[in-house]
């Protein structure tokens, strides 16, 4: 089986690696075609492997115009491959993947499966009425649409998709949460933690970068200290993507700045904080919520985006409207509460997010899509 994925956000993530070491492994032939900027420093690519054709084919200015960028990579893609030789397209997102892999359709036959991400949604579908009906065009002509998460699945039929429409766009859609790598699976604790510190250690991982949020997150836990006359730390780890926001976050004395680090440096990491926290958005999955739980820490994450659709409030953590001040004190307080427990469930539903179990349905998806050809 030959399959072409199409996935501009390989470049910035190495999620996908994953899934594709996977596939590869089975016996799969694989291109992954991620199109990329001009003025891309190649440098920051997350992730890479001999199935990868990285191609830079359109200028960052042209995001703004989307005829134009995608036209662009149209052409380099449609005269980069012999068509005949794939047996699917494998696109992963709606909009900017997945118009592509409609186009290939339209010209070549070639049947496509298509995920929905919060970008699509928050930008696309929100931001950008006139765009809707191509959404739509392309999800009525893919053969499956995988939602990430039941939150984005739930916010596009029940906001953008036509009464009328519901019925054949619902019967091939399938939400499949993404997975973790097997090193945080394998190096989970055996026990749930036992007590948090004082003052409360608090940690989130990720790019230092506005749409992350870190700013507000930052002034919520000055406001937090303030209101409860109670002192925490937040640790922020990761690398600076954009200039002068850093100084701006560790002007408070409480927050402290740690460079990215390996899996294996930032699992020890894990073992004397307390809680992950992360109050991004718009946020498809958010792997680093499911790494820490594996390290037993409990979670606050973003209330309505992709992460808090995975489990009932107040199980492995807390779901946090980022601009609701009370809503976080009061999570904070929950966890310190219910803290034992709360690590215990965040260890007991890691297994949620196997990459093994994951690739597994995807090979089912890709079968069913050929037997109906």
């Amino acid at each position: 089986m030959r399959i072409l994925h199409i996935n501009s956000y390989f470049s910035t993530s190495g999620l996908f690696k994953q899934l594709y070491q996977r596939q590869e492994a089975v016996g799969l032939d694989l291109n992954v075609y991620v199109p990329i900027a001009h003025e891309y420093d190649i440098e920051k690519l997350a992730a890479s492997g001999s199935y990868t054709d990285v191609v830079k084919n359109f200028h960052q200015w042209e995001r703004v115009i989307f005829p134009m960028k995608h036209h662009h990579i149209l052409k380099d893609l449609v005269g980069r491959y012999n068509f005949e030789n794939f047996d699917l397209v494998h696109a992963h997102s709606l909009f900017s993947n997945g118009w592509l892999a409609y186009q290939l359709k339209q010209r070549f036959g070639l049947p496509y499966m298509v995920a929905v991400r919060s970008a699509d949604i928050a930008t696309f579908f929100g931001k950008m009425p006139w765009m809707r009906a191509t959404g739509i065009r392309i999800l009525q002509n893919a053969e499956k649409i995988i939602f990430i998460s039941q939150n984005n699945y739930n916010e596009v039929f029940e906001k953008y998709i036509p009464k009328h429409k519901l019925d054949d766009i619902q019967a091939k859609s399938q939400v499949l949460a993404n997975g973790i790598d097997d090193f945080w699976h394998q190096n989970a604790p055996s026990q749930a933690k036992e007590a948090p510190h004082h003052p409360l250690r608090m940690v989130s991982t990720g790019k230092i970068m506005k749409r992350k949020r870190y700013e507000n997150l930052v002034a919520r836990l000055d406001s937090f200290q303030k209101n409860h006359q109670e002192k925490l730390e937040l640790h922020l780890v990761g690398p600076e993507w954009e200039k002068g926001l850093l100084d701006k976050l560790t002007a408070y004395p409480f927050v402290h700045y740690h460079p990215a680090m390996s899996k294996e440096e930032l699992a020890n990491f894990y073992a004397d904080m307390d809680v992950f926290i992360l109050l991004s958005y718009p946020e498809t999955f958010g792997l680093v919520y499911a790494e820490a739980m594996s390290q037993g820490l409990p979670i606050i994450y973003t209330k309505g985006q992709g992460f808090d659709s995975f489990f009932s409030n107040h199980l492995v953590g807390e779901s946090v409207d980022p601009h609701d001040q009370d809503q976080l004190d009061q999570a904070i307080g929950y966890i310190q509460d219910h803290y034992t427990t709360m690590s215990a469930a965040a260890l007991a539903n890691i297994h949620y997010f196997d990459w093994n179990k994951i690739n597994q349905e995807y090979l089912s998806i890709y079968r069913m899509m050929l037997d109906k050809q």
